[in-house]
């Protein structure tokens, strides 16, 4: 595919259709390549002609394919527009979820879902959105999913809705005039990435095994374990033996352990997502809690409209396809695709 996600262009639809564009084509009749899918494992290219219809001021076009179901793009695109009560229906949603515990729980669940959608909205209506690199969609993403989770359990509400909180905040700033495009350590994770990749697997393993919250010994950052072992590898050396002592024979089979199903997996996911999960590993997250939540985050957005197409490159190239999600979700006016 010539891009590495495949937006549904589809409004309103059901789950049988979703259409996304490749690329316009260069031809005298107009038209374009789109990809279809009706689940991510059959995703179809066609060349179709552009739909021809205007809105009511006639200088926008419809974007889509003729004979399209649902309405016509300029449609989704008014219920995308800036809108001024947007940001402060974020905010009191972030205001719900600081104060959790003072709060009953379908209160708090509507300000997860508020606060997740309604910060998505708005990062696409100022065109925030398609400058984001792919990790920080991702970030995005698992931050729906984590809405998703707190409307589905009791457990742990009050430190669920203080993460989702705190990380709505972090996305919120992307709109602010002096904010750079990108989330915070993005660059860092890609490159600290770059360098797990690059390591031996029994060095990989011991780096990310030792990113583990219950520790014995103090762990090391995530950028000073890469480079550590990034240095010994290169010299030919295997991973030192543990210190002669209890904790540290534990915390060394335990890093092996934990290492090796944290590698593992974290290999699985798209890239965009690894880039992720490694940003929140080297800010002090638990590795394989990290990596599993990614995992788990990846099947919980399909509830939001979010699919997997596989590009057929492997497993670490997936491409997502957000497509339309129903309306009816949508909380103070929204409109979330």
């Amino acid at each position: 595919m010539a891009r590495g996600s495949v937006v549904c262009e589809l409004t309103e639809h059901g789950p049988e259709q979703h259409a996304g564009l490749i690329r316009p084509l260069v031809r005298p009749e107009g038209g374009a390549v789109w990809a279809t899918w009706t689940t991510p494992d059959e995703v179809v290219c066609l060349a179709l002609f552009d739909c021809g219809k205007h809105g009511k001021d006639r200088e926008r076009p419809c974007s889509l394919f003729g004979a399209h179901p649902g309405p016509c793009s300029y449609d989704r695109d008014d219920a995308l527009a800036e809108d001024l009560a947007r940001v402060a229906l974020i905010d009191a949603a972030l205001a719900v979820l600081a104060e959790a515990d003072q709060h009953d729980r379908l209160a708090v669940r509507s300000a997860a879902h508020d606060a997740a959608l309604l910060t998505w909205d708005e990062l696409r209506a100022r065109q925030i959105w398609t400058r984001m690199p792919a990790c920080d969609h991702a970030a995005m993403y698992r931050l729906l999913a984590l809405a998703n989770s707190l409307r589905a359990t009791r457990a742990s509400v009050a430190n669920t809705a203080s993460e989702l909180a705190r990380d709505v905040a972090q996305m919120t700033r992307l709109w602010e005039a002096s904010s750079p495009p990108r989330l915070p350590h993005g660059e860092c994770a890609t490159a600290l990435l770059d360098a797990l990749d690059r390591l031996p697997p029994e060095w990989r393993t011991l780096v990310l095994g030792g990113q583990r919250e219950d520790r014995h010994e103090a762990r090391m950052p995530l950028d000073e374990a890469v480079n550590w072992a990034a240095r010994h590898s290169s010299e030919g050396l295997a991973p030192p033996p543990a210190e002669d002592d209890w904790k540290s024979e534990w915390d060394r089979k335990e890093d092996e352990r934990r290492g090796a199903t944290t590698s593992e997996r974290l290999a699985k996911l798209p890239n965009a997502w690894q880039a992720d999960a490694v940003r929140r590993i080297a800010l002090g997250e638990d590795a394989l809690g990290t990596v599993a939540t990614a995992a788990l985050s990846i099947n919980v957005i399909c509830g939001y409209g979010v699919d997997r197409a596989s590009s057929g490159t492997g497993p670490t190239d997936l491409h997502l396809a957000a497509v339309r999600a129903d309306p009816q979700k949508a909380r103070g006016g929204g409109q979330h695709g």
